[in-house]
């Protein structure tokens, strides 16, 4: 994942510069508008067959929330990655940090739309609660909750992009055979 990890931040580093000489020529993009961002937060996350794990790489992405029993955790980095595109300004390699992720356990992934959306006031809303009062409920009723949150609290004017995905790792089925298991072939 760490080779994965350093393959994205090479790749939109020569996206960049690539833009870069463009920009230098005052040449705007297809859009007519010249680009501005210089970096992109990523969270790589893999599920290893056949163990109750979860192995994330930081890219400088929000953290993930971890909910085990109703319980809210903050899945905060070992060492925190750079932002792909910004990788060469870090004296640090991207690290692969292993969380317990067992059976009924979530996963919780968002963008930064669904913490930096402010209301009619500037403020932020408080994502750690809201996760946590839906913490409880089914997977669809809590992500639906979570969404509903986020738009009561912008009043249904989101100014940038808010996605969520939620994981949940289901109970082993006992009558399927177990990890390394190869079905006979045809």
């Amino acid at each position: 994942m760490t080779r994965v990890a350093e393959r994205l931040d090479e790749r939109a580093r020569r996206q960049i510069a690539a833009v870069d000489a463009l920009v230098g020529e005052e040449r705007p993009d297809a859009s007519g508008s010249l680009f501005t961002e210089r970096f992109a937060t990523a969270l790589l996350v893999e599920f290893p067959p056949g163990e109750p794990v979860a192995r994330l790489v930081h890219c400088g992405h929000p953290e993930p929330f971890l909910v085990r029993a109703g319980q809210v955790h903050g899945v905060l980095p070992d060492r925190p990655g750079a932002p792909l595109g910004l990788g060469d300004l870090l004296e640090t390699e991207p690290a692969v940090q292993t969380v317990p992720f067992g059976p009924g356990d979530r996963l919780l992934l968002y963008t930064d739309g669904f913490i930096e959306a402010r209301d009619r006031r500037g403020r932020f809303p408080d994502l750690t609660a809201h996760v946590e009062a839906h913490a409880g409920r089914p997977l669809e009723a809590m992500v639906a909750g979570l969404r509903r949150d986020l738009l009561r609290h912008v009043h249904g004017d989101l100014g940038d992009d808010a996605a969520l995905v939620a994981l949940e790792r289901l109970p082993e089925d006992p009558r399927s055979p177990g990890p390394g298991h190869r079905r006979p072939g045809p």
